[in-house]
């Protein structure tokens, strides 16, 4: 049985819920949200669907005791459309969300993966983990896997070659501090110093590319929605699978003593190995600058906790 649990039904949540039940991804979906009508607005249409689909899940909502069955729960609360305004928008806002549910995600005996979709991302993963007190393996989030995609597309189309000849990563902070590790990147397993399918290719021009992805979407959109649903689903089934599979997710890193996106084989019980490649000491310092940020915004949040308890006595 695959049971996922996702709390947070804006955009992005309500996306991953449709695609998870349009592709027979899941056999039991247990949706969440603070808007009790948008809860069973969500459920109801999803049930219309599945009178066209050949697989018919079961879907509970507002029910965090269904939580306990769940081998991942994705969390996606928050207010991306403030990513428009700011980056780092969200930081409040979101925290307060996490404060607000997590009391119930603890008592439901919820004990599998979490994938959190809410930014700032690293950030708020290492707060998810602490506020829902699981292992830090347990506890990831989506991190650099889109600006990674979208670097491995900017030099593709840069080599006129498919994006499936690309390897390599961008570590550190999702929408923020992002570390391109351009020393990691192998196009059909040459580096980028080297003459790739005829073109010498510009690291700081492919940089600029794979950030007007970004741009473009947020510009227009005002947040990221279809890649990140589509990266979700992805690392959903690598947990489901145990597949193993290698991705620049938040995780905590105790090198850096904290959160921060960077290559680790995902699988069932989360987290596994981390990919410790040798970074170039300008690459390492990006990093590291970049964990920095993370922890500012961290105890920001930890601070936010403590007067919630206070407010609470």
């Amino acid at each position: 049985m695959r049971n996922i649990g996702i709390i947070g039904l804006g955009h992005v949540g309500r996306l991953l819920a449709n695609e998870l039940v349009v592709t027979g991804a899941v056999d039991e979906l247990t949706l969440i949200d603070q808007d009790d009508d948008r809860a069973l607005a969500v459920q109801t249409d999803l049930t219309d669907a599945e009178t066209a689909l050949p697989t018919h899940p079961q879907i509970v909502i507002q029910g965090y005791a269904a939580l306990a069955r769940a081998q991942v729960l994705v969390v996606a609360v928050g207010h991306s459309a403030l990513e428009k305004q700011q980056p780092m928008a969200e930081l409040t806002e979101s925290g307060q969300a996490v404060i607000k549910i997590a009391g119930k995600v603890k008592q439901s005996g919820f004990r599998g993966v979490v994938l959190n979709l809410t930014n700032p991302n690293e950030a708020l993963t290492a707060f998810i983990q602490q506020q829902f007190f699981l292992p830090t393996k347990q506890v990831m989030g989506i991190g650099t896997v889109l600006e990674t995609a979208r670097m491995r597309r900017a030099v593709a189309q840069a080599a006129h070659l498919s994006s499936a000849n690309v390897t390599g990563f961008v570590y550190g902070q999702h929408a923020g501090r992002q570390a391109f590790a351009w020393s990691t990147v192998r196009v059909n397993g040459q580096d980028l110093s080297t003459t790739i399918n005829g073109y010498q290719l510009d690291e700081s021009k492919l940089k600029v590319q794979a950030n007007l992805s970004s741009w473009y979407t947020l510009n227009g959109l005002g947040y990221d929605v279809s890649a990140v649903v589509a990266w979700s689903k992805r690392i959903i089934a690598a947990i489901l699978d145990d597949e193993q599979l290698a991705l620049p997710v938040a995780i905590y890193q105790p090198q850096y003593s904290t959160y921060v996106s960077f290559p680790a084989l995902i699988g069932r019980q989360g987290v596994g190995n981390l990919l410790l490649l040798n970074l170039l000491p300008v690459e390492e310092m990006a990093v590291k600058t970049a964990a920095s940020a993370i922890n500012q915004q961290l105890t920001v949040l930890q601070d936010l906790a403590k007067e919630g308890k206070a407010d609470d006595n």
